[in-house]
């Protein structure tokens, strides 16, 4: 039995056929099936059901697996252990996220990690959500900072924060100066909108058909920037995370904003998710990455919390 012939199977198996198991391999499926032929003549039982639609483990596949993920478990922490050993932290930290996470929420918490571990190397792939996840099961990626990502059972998730989606408007807008406002009085109106590929657009767009609110939307694009300089051009409004605005809104009476947001009601929310493989163990770059990450998020809940309670932070 070889190493390779149970990295072959056990991605059978999680994948739920040769197929899309001989593409996360990055190889043939003529390969990969000849692989499991060879270990399961060897163990001399059928380790799955082949059907048109994919593969399933037999009784014997399935006690199989127990024991193969244990191995391939033992054999990462062990790699990982010795180049941990000879590097300390350094290294790279393969991060997926989306645009608005990457650009208004990631920043300090890299600038941190930099100035604590100088060796350290942190990557970031810009993709959707659904590619990210992909990505992840490829061992692509080691982490992925997502928005309102699906379920995978493969796969385990944190909620990092939960934040407001805040309808943005322009100083020429009926609405600007006006905090909370109404989904009712949305209807009709003109939107500069997040297009339905990206996590927050499909968000808001459900959000809306929920409430069966009907909007005219004027333009689309996958860019949060992009919308804000629609909305700043008088072209709509628009619902945006809230990290994507703090720097376009007045935060005193004394500055005026370019840019004003007003509640909704009901309020619309997102999170965002930290997703990883479940059981996996990261390398001390990652996990000091993660550490970060997670006190940065800590700190923003308590911001957030602090704004909703109108206490000034001092």
């Amino acid at each position: 039995m070889e190493l390779y012939q149970l990295r072959c199977f056990q991605a059978a198996v999680e994948e739920g056929g040769f197929k899309r198991a001989a593409i996360r391999l990055h190889i043939t499926q003529p390969a990969l099936s000849y692989q499991v032929k060879r270990l399961e003549d060897e163990l001399g039982v059928p380790l799955f059901h082949r059907r048109p639609r994919g593969a399933s483990p037999t009784e014997a596949g399935r006690v199989l697996l127990q024991h193969a993920q244990k191995i391939m478990s033992g054999i990462n922490k062990a790699e990982r252990a010795i180049q941990e050993l000879a590097e300390g932290v350094r290294g790279e930290i393969r991060i997926g996220t989306v645009d608005s996470v990457g650009i208004y929420f990631l920043p300090p918490v890299l600038r941190t990690v930099r100035s604590m571990f100088p060796a350290a190397c942190p990557k970031l792939l810009y993709r959707n959500s659904n590619d990210i996840m992909e990505a992840l099961l490829s061992n692509e990626l080691d982490l992925g900072i997502l928005a309102n990502p699906g379920p995978d059972r493969r796969l385990q998730q944190e909620i990092l924060i939960e934040e407001h989606l805040s309808l943005v408007c322009s100083h020429s807008h009926p609405f600007f100066g006006i905090p909370t406002v109404k989904t009712s009085e949305l209807k009709g109106m003109e939107f500069a909108a997040l297009s339905p590929g990206t996590p927050s657009g499909s968000l808001i767009r459900k959000y809306l058909a929920r409430l069966g609110v009907s909007i005219e939307v004027v333009a689309t694009t996958d860019n949060v920037e992009t919308v804000k300089k629609m909305v700043e051009a008088g072209l709509g409004i628009a619902f945006l995370p809230d990290m994507a605005t703090k720097h376009d809104i007045p935060c005193e009476k004394t500055r005026v904003g370019r840019l004003w947001r007003s509640e909704v009601d009901p309020p619309l929310s997102r999170q965002i998710v930290l997703v990883n493989w479940k059981d996996s163990s990261m390398n001390r770059a990652t996990k000091a990455f993660v550490e970060q990450l997670r006190q940065h998020s800590h700190e923003w809940r308590a911001c957030t919390d602090e704004k909703s309670l109108g206490i000034k932070s001092t």
